[in-house]
């Protein structure tokens, strides 16, 4: 069977040229599948496709009420976009990451792969993360739960200039292989838009008159901060903890509907060495954010991870940013608060790993608007040493809640007023190969219509200024509000 080849036929065509019929119908007829098999069965296909931009293909998607997932981090040129659910896993509790991962595998273990093209992303993957708390989450973060992870309709991955397809189909209904076939051309059908740029939907741009209050000092939230600041710095003057990470939620209104995306592109170009995400579980809400942390990146033999604390703003001139550079270097209270949050990473992965390894110095990352204390640490990962335990293990880093870990984080729950949900929370994916990176959620927000919810935070040690804090976070809030003013839509 053949296609003739036209721009409606793209997909067709390199599924056509990259599958050949008669392995795939061998492949089929080996699952022997059957009406009576528990859970659903799905059938996965890989193939490549031409170069696409990921979010521009999201933009386009007309999937809007359902699961959409977006991730970038323009500097490593890799980007990943999935749509639709043909499943979902969820769990909740003390136990969610370990059930995360049994219910992950075992929904795996019913999506049969069948790749028509060698590439190291041509693999099926659940896409999604976890809450900050154990808990479900508060009412804005419903749709979110304290774990969940989807199976989606199809995904795409760029890396550099390649770009792998992955699509999947359910097949317990399906008696031949003539049927599962004719459904796989159906659905590239469904998606054919994602390689017609030509033809895309472009709406002008439309700018944001943004005038978002921050209170200012005196304020009612700003009283608050410095309490709650005052009383953990109590807590760590007799003990109780070494450090805390407090944050604070920004809630406004805009007079319009907002473009998510939008606002994703701007976030893309200002902070190419961030991860920039998306995460949408239904039509309700969208996670968004550019964070400059990463959890953990693993495979069968190592994790890699860091510790990122320290903060200070960057400089208006070369020679400012400079001494900025040099202040945080040798900053008592940024060294300990980072040192705090590097030991803490090395002490909990010991558990997994025989051999770790880390710079004895911090290095400086570098965003736009501000500069972080930052070391990368590798570990050697033990046989049979669970991955998604490992995460367990590091969430959360003191870099965003604390040390030690539970005094800390049973303080921030009680002094908080409001529910972190998933921001500072592990998002991320993995695949059927074991493979998978997790972020850390910060410079984040919950958009709902017009509603929008900004987090910002910062670690509180024995020194910390509590004034000093309210302007980091002040700083941190910096990057999502400026991209607001490219919303429109």
């Amino acid at each position: 069977m053949q296609l003739s080849s036209t721009k409606e036929q793209i997909l067709q065509n390199s599924f056509l040229n990259q599958v050949d019929k008669t392995e795939l119908e061998n492949f089929w007829n080996d699952l022997k599948l059957s009406e009576d098999d528990e859970g659903a069965q799905y059938l996965s296909v890989s193939i490549s496709i031409p170069v696409v931009d990921v979010l521009a293909v999201l933009e386009q998607s007309n999937s809007n009420d359902g699961f959409q997932y977006y991730w970038e981090k323009p500097n490593d040129d890799i980007s990943f976009v999935a749509i639709g659910t043909l499943e979902r896993i969820t769990a909740k509790g003390d136990q969610r990451f370990k059930l995360s991962s049994s219910r992950g595998k075992e929904l795996l273990s019913r999506v049969h792969h069948f790749s028509g093209v060698k590439h190291r992303n041509a693999d099926v993957h659940l896409f999604g993360g976890f809450s900050f708390f154990d808990d479900n989450p508060a009412q804005n973060w419903e749709p979110y739960n304290s774990a969940s992870f989807t199976l989606p309709i199809w995904m795409i991955i760029r890396e550099g200039e390649s770009c792998v397809l992955t699509f999947s189909i359910p097949v317990n209904q399906l008696t031949t292989f003539e049927d599962a076939f004719s459904l796989l051309l159906n659905k590239l059908g469904e998606i054919e838009h994602v390689c017609q740029a030509e033809q895309y939907r472009v709406a002008p741009e439309t700018k944001l008159k943004v005038e978002v209050e921050v209170p200012a000092f005196g304020s009612k939230e700003h009283e608050n901060w410095i309490n709650s600041i005052d009383i953990a710095k109590s807590k760590i003057q007799s003990g109780e903890f070494e450090k805390v990470v407090l944050a604070r939620e920004l809630t406004f209104k805009l007079n319009r509907e907002i473009s998510a995306t939008h606002i994703l592109n701007r976030l893309r170009f200002q902070y190419p060495d961030c991860y920039s995400f998306l995460i949408r579980q239904n039509s309700d809400s969208s996670f968004i954010g550019s964070t400059p942390e990463r959890l953990a990146s693993f495979n069968s033999q190592f994790v890699l991870t860091e510790g990122l604390a320290g903060s200070t703003s960057r400089g208006k001139t070369a020679s400012e940013d400079a001494v900025l550079e040099y202040e945080l270097l040798h900053s008592k209270k940024d060294i300990k608060e980072h040192e705090i949050v590097r030991d803490a990473i090395e002490e909990n992965l010991q558990v997994y790993s025989n051999k770790i390894s880390h710079p004895t110095s911090p290095k400086i990352k570098k965003l736009s608007n501000v500069q972080h204390l930052f070391t990368p640490i590798t570990a050697i990962i033990k046989d049979g040493a669970s991955k998604t335990e490992v995460l367990k293990t590091l969430h959360p880093t003191p870099a965003v809640g604390g040390f030690p870990r539970e005094e800390a984080v049973s303080f921030i729950k009680n002094i908080e007023n409001f529910d972190r949900g998933w921001y500072a929370a592990p998002i991320g994916w993995i695949n059927a190969s074991g493979n998978g990176e997790f972020i850390v959620a910060i410079r984040s927000g919950l958009i709902k219509n017009n509603e929008v919810r900004f987090f910002a935070g910062c670690g509180i040690v024995e020194d910390s200024d509590p004034e000093k804090e309210w302007e980091e976070t002040n700083l941190k809030f910096i990057p999502m509000i400026s991209a607001l003013e490219y919303a429109g839509t």
